[in-house]
C-alpha cells in the first residue's frame, strides 16, 4: 500500500517560546526522529510549514497553509491537498517518540474508513491518524464556515476510532510515549527524560 507521511510543522510554538520541532532529543531534532520513524512505513514525505527556510536541512517536499493563521485544520487541509497518495498518515511535528507500528494498523484501517484515530486513556489523537486524501474536502468546507474544530469535521466523515483494546488486537500496547507531544518547556524536558530512561527513541 503506497502511503504519505504528513508533518505538520505550522504552528507558532508561543508556548514554547521556540521551534519545537527543532529541539533536541539525543543528538537530533525532534523532527528528525519523527522523519526516520515515518520513513520505515511510507513512500513519501511531505511537511507543511510557513517558514521553508528552518526545514530546508531535510530536503523534503514543503508546502504551506492555504488558510493562514486558522489552526492545525488548516495544516489537515493543506498536506492532504499536496500528498498524491489516497493513504496518509498525519504526525504533529513535536511528538519525538512516534510509533510506526501504530501508524502501519491505523493506515491499514483506510481500506474502510476515511479517517482512522487512536485513542488512549479516553483523549483521541487527531493529529497522529491516518486520512484519506478525499478529507480534504470536509477540511475545505469547514474552513470556509470558520468551524476550526477537527472534532467538529468528524461528525461528516467516516471515522474509525481504535480504542486501547482494539490496538491490542494488533499487538499493540502503547506506552505514554508513543503519543506524547510537547508544548511546553517543561514537557520538553520530560521527552529528553523519558528518552533516557527508556532508551525509547528509535531514530
Amino acid at each position: 500500500m503506497e502511503a504519505t507521511g504528513i508533518i505538520l510543522a505550522g504552528g507558532k510554538s508561543s508556548r514554547m517560546g521556540t521551534n519545537k520541532a527543532l529541539l533536541s532529543i539525543d543528538g537530533k531534532s525532534v523532527i528528525e526522529h519523527v522523519v526516520a520513524e515515518l520513513d520505515s512505513i511510507v513512500n513519501n514525505i511531505i511537511i507543511v510549514t510557513n517558514s521553508f527556510e528552518d526545514y530546508a536541512f531535510l530536503n523534503l517536499p514543503m508546502v504551506e497553509d492555504e488558510w493562514k493563521d486558522m489552526g492545525p485544520l488548516a495544516g489537515i487541509h493543506a498536506g492532504l491537498s499536496a500528498t498524491k497518495t489516497e493513504h496518509n498518515l498525519l504526525v504533529a511535528c513535536d511528538m519525538p517518540f512516534i510509533s510506526a507500528r501504530l501508524g502501519s494498523v491505523l493506515l491499514g484501517q483506510l481500506a474502510e474508513y476515511q479517517v482512522a484515530i487512536p485513542k488512549i486513556s479516553d483523549k483521541i489523537h487527531p493529529l497522529f491518524a491516518a486520512y484519506r486524501k478525499e478529507v480534504k474536502e470536509e477540511a475545505k468546507a469547514a474552513l470556509e464556515q470558520k468551524q476550526l474544530r477537527i472534532r467538529e469535521m468528524f461528525r461528516n466523515i467516516h471515522v474509525k476510532i481504535m480504542n486501547e483494546i482494539e490496538l491490542n488486537d494488533y499487538g499493540i500496547k502503547l506506552s505514554e510515549s508513543d503519543l506524547f507531544n510537547m508544548n511546553h518547556p517543561e514537557e520538553y524536558e520530560q521527552a529528553k527524560k523519558m528518552s533516557m530512561k527508556n532508551g525509547i527513541n528509535k531514530g
